[in-house]
């Protein structure tokens, strides 16, 4: 216990000693140990750090926009003009060529463009009353005779392709006509026949693909009134 007090009695003695001898402050400072600190700054004196991003090469496609900025029309406006309509039109039948180069004649004085074709087509003659089964043209003759007796004169003896020593009665554009005829024949007694008559003829057409102007209008109207001649509308060839 005595060694206890002795001992408190040295320390305090050694610490006067060292208060007489060095300032408190020196003192402290050397027993305390030197922490790291770091100096707190206000928030409007920080500044912010300048990072740099890298730098990337950009791909521009020429041409090409981006598929948000995309407008796409798919309509067309109700203004657009369309394209224009080729009309065609064919002059005709012509019976004669003659009357088909006039016309056509009239189209190049007026400068529109006109082509001529031709085809064969059976026109139609009528019906025709006859007597056959003649294998000789003198038995042909007895008929006539035989028929002119009963007061049928008009007759004559023809040769067809199929049929030899032919005596028409006559041929008739009218239907009721050749009945008539064939009624009165038959009441004779007579075998006779009726057929319709057709021969071949070359007809003519006149093209064109532009619109004529108002005198050939009035033109083309009058050769239907006076020929029969129409303009037929078709399909234009490519």
């Amino acid at each position: 216990m005595k060694a206890f007090f002795i001992l408190l009695f040295l320390t305090n003695i050694i610490f006067a000693l060292m208060q007489w001898l060095l300032p408190y402050e020196q003192v402290v400072n050397k027993l305390q140990p030197h922490l790291a600190t770091e100096t707190l700054k206000l928030l409007n004196e920080v500044e912010s750090p300048i990072i740099e991003e890298p730098v990337q090469e950009s791909i521009v496609a020429v041409g090409i926009e981006d598929e948000d900025n995309v407008e796409i029309d798919d309509e067309i406006p109700d203004d657009s003009p369309l394209p224009p309509v080729k009309l065609c039109y064919t002059l005709g039948p012509f019976k004669e060529l003659q009357s088909a180069n006039e016309i056509t004649l009239k189209f190049k004085q007026n400068k529109i463009p006109i082509s001529t074709r031709s085809n064969q087509e059976k026109e139609y003659r009528g019906m025709m009353v006859y007597v056959g089964g003649h294998k000789t043209r003198a038995e042909a003759v007895k008929t006539a005779d035989s028929l002119k007796a009963r007061g049928v004169k008009d007759y004559i003896i023809i040769n067809g392709p199929d049929q030899l020593y032919i005596l028409s009665l006559g041929v008739f554009s009218l239907k009721k006509n050749a009945e008539r005829r064939y009624k009165k024949i038959a009441k004779l007694g007579y075998p006779v026949k009726k057929e319709a008559r057709y021969r071949n003829r070359t007809i003519y057409w006149l093209d064109y693909s532009e619109s004529e102007n108002e005198n050939l209008t009035r033109f083309i109207d009058q050769l239907k009134i006076d020929k029969g001649i129409s303009r037929i509308s078709r399909q234009c060839s490519e």
